[in-house]
């Protein structure tokens, strides 16, 4: 990290104290430099949301090398799950500074990440973020990313499973011919869909259940009662 880049983080992180503070590292031409950014999270004592009008101003000035953010009044600098997990998902390193301490650390996204035990954030890490890693990772299938930081469904005005999974190259198949790999998807304490699950063979679902810990648990009863439909990838209808 050189220098001035350093001094600009510094003086943004007191600058915002007790807030956490916020921005990018830009690549501009051959120039690095600090974009300070506006945290617009409701506690933005605890975290951090940088919006995304921000972050495409940041982009028509140059490539983003580096996500900042500070952590207040920390005995001790070390990066939460929450900032791992928004990390992998931005794709780019971050860096943090402790205020007043002013010490600064930095990590890089993690490559993948296991399917099992990982942590519920919302928006960064929850049961859609996990299909795509699944079928990423499994398949060599990119699928785009529909997860948000906020309760989609609670209210029954959105409904982002059953708008997209035909877009995203699914097709429903009968749960009598359910076969590994296949996406079950789910209503569960919502007016729509708002779940879904990788069906792994032998009953056993693989999937990340809003506030716990993604698991791979027996396909019985609650989650059967629970089951809109069953997709399957158009490149695996055959495999």
């Amino acid at each position: 990290m050189r220098k001035q880049i350093l001094e600009a983080i510094r003086e943004h992180v007191a600058a915002e104290y007790p807030k956490e503070a916020c921005g990018l590292v830009i690549q501009s031409g051959r120039k690095q430099v600090y974009v300070p950014c506006s945290n617009i999270h409701e506690e933005p004592t605890e975290h951090f949301t940088i919006s995304s009008e921000e972050r495409r101003a940041a982009e028509k000035l140059g490539a983003i090398l580096m996500v900042i953010h500070s952590h207040p009044n920390v005995p001790q600098l070390i990066p939460s799950e929450r900032d791992r997990v928004q990390c992998d998902y931005w794709g780019i390193e971050w860096g943090i500074m402790s205020w007043p301490d002013g010490d600064f650390c930095t990590f890089s996204p993690r490559v993948d990440r296991e399917l099992v035990g990982r942590s519920w954030v919302l928006g960064f890490a929850d049961c859609w973020t996990l299909i795509m890693d699944y079928y990423r990772q499994e398949h060599g299938i990119n699928l785009n990313n529909w997860s948000v930081d906020y309760e989609w469904w609670a209210d029954g005005k959105e409904n982002r499973y059953d708008d997209n999974w035909q877009s995203e190259g699914f097709v429903e198949v009968p749960a009598a011919e359910m076969r590994e790999g296949d996406m079950i998807m789910m209503q569960i304490q919502a007016p729509v869909t708002n779940h879904a699950a990788i069906y792994l063979g032998n009953n056993i679902i693989l999937h990340h259940n809003s506030g716990n810990l993604s698991t791979r648990v027996p396909y019985g009863e609650y989650w059967r009662n629970r089951t809109v439909r069953v997709v399957r990838r158009k490149e695996l209808m055959d495999a």
